[in-house]
């Protein structure tokens, strides 16, 4: 395998596809995509994320499909937008409480997927991966001066 980000990306793709396909057939009666599946998984882990466009930014996905998703969960009553109170232009995204339960059974089937997946990995390699993957951030962030620590990463 050559050494290269593209690499580590195709990876990082692979673990990601299996867990949504692992999560979708976890939820099979709750009929959500593997979008929106994350979309209910970013909110409800990450706060400060709560509009369209840092979810297409989180997702690395096109603006269409996250609007198409929030739509569907919003009818689906999982989680509601309203404005901003400071810019009319910007829709808040947010958990109803009717998604409570669903994002704890999601949480529990992701830390399911994670025992199993993780059971032969130490928490040196899993520190040694974090303190890697932050080297090649940094070094994307070097002209930036943004830097981050293993704190910064959820």
């Amino acid at each position: 395998m050559k050494r290269n980000v593209e690499n580590l990306l195709s990876l990082f793709t692979k673990i990601r596809r299996f867990y949504a396909i692992e999560l979708q057939n976890k939820l099979e009666g709750e009929n959500l995509t593997p979008n929106e599946i994350s979309i209910l998984i970013i909110l409800a882990n990450n706060p400060s994320i709560s509009t369209s466009s840092q979810l297409v930014c989180v997702l690395q996905v096109s603006k269409g499909l996250v609007s198409r998703s929030v739509d569907s969960l919003v009818k689906k009553r999982l989680i509601q937008c309203t404005p901003d109170l400071n810019d009319r232009r910007v829709q808040r995204i947010s958990l109803t409480p009717h998604s409570i339960k669903l994002t704890k059974k999601i949480a529990e089937e992701t830390n399911k997927i994670n025992e199993r997946v993780l059971r032969d990995v130490s928490d040196q390699e899993i520190m040694q991966l974090e303190n890697t993957i932050l080297k090649i951030i940094n070094c994307f962030n070097l002209e930036r001066e943004d830097t981050y620590e293993i704190n910064d990463v959820q």
